[in-house]
């Protein structure tokens, strides 16, 4: 039936005027920014503490950031205290969540709100509450949590735990390995979750588990030294540990199969990689000198020294950011190790940063352009003992009960 003028008229315009909006929404969504996950207690695998897909709160954009809101641990205390930490710890914001743990929970909560989406009691037992979370990782539809059961203050055993994001319902618990450890860090690569840890019965243990299931993979025990420390590049499973004969040692062994792919004799300690799933990584170590070094992770080769460096704090694409003692905090270029820019920040010396899109957060709050070191805002006053930068916000505990949150406007 054909149209009267008026009404194809109105029809035009009802059809132009969508056509509009459908272009509108086409191009939002063209324009919405991919999620930038900071999933995992130090950010990835290599423990890089660098976030490399955050394009939300830009160099520019940095100085538009706000304090939006607080999220506080939850005050009811478990049924053991032995070693209770009320403290907020090992913040990751992934999937439009954020996840933490204080006081014995496991909590999801909404970032735009602060509201709690789940919460759950870290129990390795019946009567046994485990506490002191050392590490935290989102993948696989799965939340892990590493920490250590109250059943012990002298040798307390550490635990892996995974449970669903969606839910907060438990998937599986195991222990580090079946001889047990306190466990010192953990991280998760790929299909895999990797551990590490140190038992004065017992010596140093390092394991690796299935992800989907908690199935123990692999797992090599070591004499009693100083705690171990592990990451993931290059899918080599890289720990400063003890040999048998009391030797210290930096070791990689495969992922999948804990082959030892390389070995470097002598006192070492782990300090940060970058690239945690990918190849031609970096690893940056402190050799038996006290130097800090950048070692091949593939072969374990020495490349170059960081000059002064101390402490790596993070590492990103093309850098490295390292406390230099009393020339502040430097940059190193990651090609040449060449110190680009140091600056001092303030006092104290800084024990924690994060790196992303073109800014480096410190512990005491400022934000510095990784380009020059110059400080763009300082976001809050006191220092933060826990710092994770994803999906636009920045997350910090300055009060240990407390958890901020910054971001743009109307985040």
């Amino acid at each position: 039936m054909p149209l009267s003028p008026g009404t194809a008229g109105v029809v035009t315009v009802l059809g132009a005027a969508l056509a509009v909006l459908t272009g509108t929404a086409a191009a939002v969504a063209q324009a919405a920014p991919t999620p930038s996950n900071w999933s995992q207690t130090n950010s990835d695998s290599a423990q890089s503490r660098a976030n490399r897909s955050e394009h939300v709160l830009t160099r520019s954009a940095v100085s538009r950031v706000q304090y939006r809101r607080s999220v506080v641990a939850p005050v009811d205390l478990p049924r053991r205290q032995v070693c209770t930490s009320v403290s907020i710890v090992t913040p990751v914001l992934t999937g439009g969540r954020m996840y933490a743990v204080a006081n014995g929970r496991l909590t999801a909560y909404n970032p735009g709100t602060g509201a709690v989406i789940w919460q759950r009691r870290l129990s390795a037992g019946a009567d046994t509450t485990s506490l002191n979370a050392e590490a935290l990782a989102v993948a696989g539809g799965l939340v892990v949590v590493g920490e250590d059961s109250c059943d012990s203050v002298s040798d307390p055993n550490g635990f892996v735990q995974a449970f669903k994001a969606a839910t907060g319902a438990r998937a599986w618990s195991k222990p580090i390995t079946p001889l047990g450890g306190a466990l010192v860090q953990m991280v998760v690569s790929g299909a895999y979750v990797a551990a590490a840890g140190v038992s004065p019965g017992s010596g140093q243990v390092v394991s690796v588990r299935k992800l989907a299931t908690g199935a123990l993979a692999w797992d090599r025990l070591t004499n009693s030294c100083a705690p171990a420390s592990v990451l993931v590049i290059d899918q080599l499973v890289i720990s400063d540990q003890c040999g048998q004969n009391l030797a210290e040692t930096l070791s990689a062994n495969h992922l999948a199969t804990g082959a030892r792919a390389w070995g470097r004799p002598g006192a070492w300690q782990i300090q940060r990689g970058n690239l945690g799933g990918a190849t031609g990584g970096h690893l940056y170590a402190t050799d038996p000198s006290g130097a800090v070094v950048d070692l091949n992770p593939a072969t374990g080769t020495t490349r170059y020294t960081l000059t002064g460096a101390t402490s790596v704090l993070a590492v990103d694409a093309s850098q490295a950011y390292a406390d230099c003692g009393s020339l502040g905090v430097c940059a190193y270029a990651a090609a040449t190790g060449s110190r680009k820019w140091n600056v001092q920040p303030g006092t104290p010396a800084p024990l924690l940063a994060a790196a992303a899109d073109g800014v480096l957060y410190l512990d005491q709050g400022p934000a510095l352009n990784t380009s020059t070191g110059q400080t763009i805002t300082t976001l809050w006053n006191g220092a933060a003992t826990a710092l994770a930068v994803g999906n636009g916000r920045i997350a910090a505990v300055t009060d240990p009960r407390v958890l901020d949150l910054y971001g743009l406007p109307g985040s």
